[in-house]
């Protein structure tokens, strides 16, 4: 398999709740939408909040520390919060429960 073996496992995930992983040294968020994860880096790009501790609307996370909205399916910034530019996102690929990541 591709990439780095993620600590957590598809099963330590709940669905909608964005949680903080670290791999190869990258801080990325994590999170699992009617079963499908997204991941995308985890320090805001506007101002390096912790997107984890943000609050998720549909695939919309914001930035606990400004407000900047990210769509967690493409990394796209919200044209609502034109500060924020675009994060970077990662593939993440399930085999037997166990998750990796393109990283």
């Amino acid at each position: 398999m591709a990439g780095v073996k993620l600590e957590l496992k598809k099963a330590d995930l709940t669905d909608r709740k964005p949680v903080g992983v670290t791999a190869n040294g990258k801080k990325v968020m994590l999170v699992m939408i009617d079963g499908n994860i997204y991941a995308l880096e985890s320090a805001c790009s506007h101002r390096g909040g912790p997107l984890e501790k943000g609050k998720l609307t549909d695939y919309i996370v914001e930035c606990p520390w400004h407000g900047a909205l990210y769509d967690v399916r493409t990394g796209a910034g919200d044209p609502r919060t034109s500060w924020g530019p675009r994060q970077n996102t990662y593939k993440i690929t399930e085999q037997d429960g166990e998750l990796w990541i393109d990283i």
